[in-house]
């Protein structure tokens, strides 16, 4: 196979950012929240260990997602709403269920997208220095939903405001160090208690969008679940039932 042109994987992961995340949408001015003093100055190693003791992460999960996204042409945001299930070995299933149906499948080395109608798309990424970027995103994913920070503080510079016994909320900060996934997605921003409640995706002019994450679930994951990361295996399952 021939390498990857890295303009292509740069595309690649732009648009798998944009497709996951809609970091297009652009807020109202008061709908702006200032997260200026977040980002102010690097977490400690002290911050970063109490967190991820907070934490305490799981190596499966699955539950619903809304999905917010502010146009400056209009009065109220897109909303969008679906479901996702997450494995730290099989990778993560995203669903949009409305206003359309489409899906993501995010696995090391591959990306598959499933349209409304159905229709299957399959990009395997190549084990070239250049692919390395678009195989990242998967591994960045696994890391925010399972509150992996030791991978987190690989790829991302790290910046937090602890939970204090007023305010149980903690926000964490990343900046990626990358300038070519900063292009992508150059700041986010993620809070929560005991698990992940939120996630924020900034684009370099400001604009961002909401993720919130509801009705956790860490059970070990069913044999439906995990056929969901083979399209044509669940098909089968489903016939069978």
């Amino acid at each position: 196979m021939s390498l990857m042109p890295l303009k292509r994987v740069c595309q690649q992961l732009t648009l798998l950012t944009t497709l996951l995340l809609a970091s297009s949408a652009s807020f109202s001015a008061d709908n702006q929240i200032d997260f200026t003093a977040l980002f102010s100055q690097q977490a400690s190693s002290s911050e970063l260990e109490q967190l991820t003791q907070q934490l305490s992460p799981s190596p499966q999960a699955k539950g619903r997602f809304t999905q917010y996204r502010y146009l400056k042409v209009l009065k109220k945001p897109l909303v969008s709403h679906g479901n996702f299930v997450f494995s730290k070995q099989l990778g993560i299933v995203w669903q949009q269920q409305s206003p359309f149906s489409s899906t993501l499948i995010l696995q090391a080395g591959r990306l598959t997208q499933i349209d409304s109608q159905g229709q299957i798309q399959v990009t395997a990424q190549q084990p070239a220095s250049a692919s390395q970027l678009s195989q990242l995103m998967p591994t960045l994913l696994n890391a925010l939903l399972s509150g992996d920070l030791h991978t987190l503080q690989q790829h991302f510079k790290l910046s937090i405001h602890s939970a204090t016994s007023s305010n149980p909320q903690w926000q964490l900060g990343l900046i990626p160090i990358d300038p070519m996934v900063q292009k992508a997605m150059p700041r986010l921003v993620l809070t929560g208690e005991q698990k992940i409640q939120t996630l924020t995706l900034f684009s370099d002019n400001q604009d961002r969008s909401r993720i919130e994450f509801s009705e956790l679930v860490e059970q070990p994951l069913t044999e439906q679940d995990k056929a969901r990361f083979s399209p044509a295996m669940a098909d089968n399952l489903r016939e069978s039932q």
